[in-house]
């Protein structure tokens, strides 16, 4: 597949794409059993905090094959190739979440990030695999669109702004764009800048299912006025990978992930690298993967 030169436009301004129709039914559907039964068996059947969980056990994706397919998928790969304009890079970052609690707050994903964002592309993307409807059903992903290009708090690039001569507009708080809920079916992927400022969980309101609400808003409805919010369509399962491609932004990101045990454990933990299947899959697609302990 092959994306129009409109939609890579389109993507390096607003921050994101849908990519529809990745994935059939039967895909989704042996998806959805695994992940919910490999879940269960190490969280429970309760909802589950991710950040408290040991990661002893954990492996990235393409370690499990009956979710290789995930990644190791043609459409995806090409868009992903079309978007970095190269070579894709993987290095193991990926993971699959099923009935987390939802993390409702405003951030983006970058690390490490010091080049001035109104100036630059960020060559690294996060993919999203949601295995239920949030078109009309709620906890799907919010994305403020165009905020690939603002500065977020905390990010030391005042220096770099005069430097470079930035518009101010640049300067204004991603609080102040607008934001969308993603209307995703079972089946498609959502690919993001990992510049782009989003939140999970997305609420959508009874009789106002198109209108984005701020996470604290969100936040203070499900607590005070549940009755408001449309339910979800079934148990939330989602598939996270990342890519990239070769640069210093890449190394400088990796370094951030080794600096963080419950992403490289999961790295150390997998096999992906040993994988016969896995190599020439990649190989085909042209995915190049990467040891990050080396």
């Amino acid at each position: 597949m092959m994306l129009s030169k409109n939609e890579i436009a389109n993507f390096w301004k607003d921050g994101f794409i849908i990519i529809r129709d990745v994935y059939s039914k039967d895909e989704i559907s042996e998806y959805r059993n695994f992940v919910s039964k490999e879940s269960v068996k190490y969280f429970g059947n309760e909802s589950s905090n991710y950040k408290e969980l040991e990661v002893n056990n954990f492996k990235e994706i393409l370690s499990y094959p009956e979710i290789q397919s995930v990644i190791l998928n043609k459409k995806l790969i090409d868009s992903v190739k079309n978007i970095l304009e190269g070579e894709v890079v993987y290095w193991g970052n990926s993971s699959f979440r099923w009935n987390e609690k939802a993390y409702r707050r405003f951030h983006n994903d970058a690390k490490n990030d010091f080049d001035c964002p109104f100036t630059t592309k960020y060559p690294l993307v996060r993919v999203g695999v949601y295995l239920q409807d949030h078109c009309s059903y709620s906890n799907g992903l919010k994305i403020w669109k165009g905020t690939r290009h603002t500065l977020r708090y905390g990010r030391k690039l005042l220096k770099k702004i005069f430097k470079e001569n930035g518009s101010l507009k640049y300067l204004l708080p991603q609080q102040l764009y607008k934001s969308i809920n993603v209307n995703t079916k079972a089946g498609d992927v959502v690919i993001w800048n990992l510049r782009t400022c989003h939140s999970g969980g997305a609420l959508r309101i009874k009789y106002l299912s198109n209108i984005s609400f701020h996470p604290i808003v969100e936040n203070f409805i499900e607590r005070y006025l549940p009755s408001f919010v449309l339910p979800l369509e079934k148990e939330r399962g989602v598939l996270f990978s990342t890519f990239g491609k070769e640069s210093n932004d890449l190394n400088n990101y990796i370094q951030n992930n080794l600096k963080h045990p419950e992403i490289s454990q999961i790295i150390n933990n997998s096999s992906f690298l040993g994988n016969e299947y896995v190599n020439k899959k990649s190989l085909e697609l042209g995915l190049k993967l990467k040891n990050i302990f080396m």
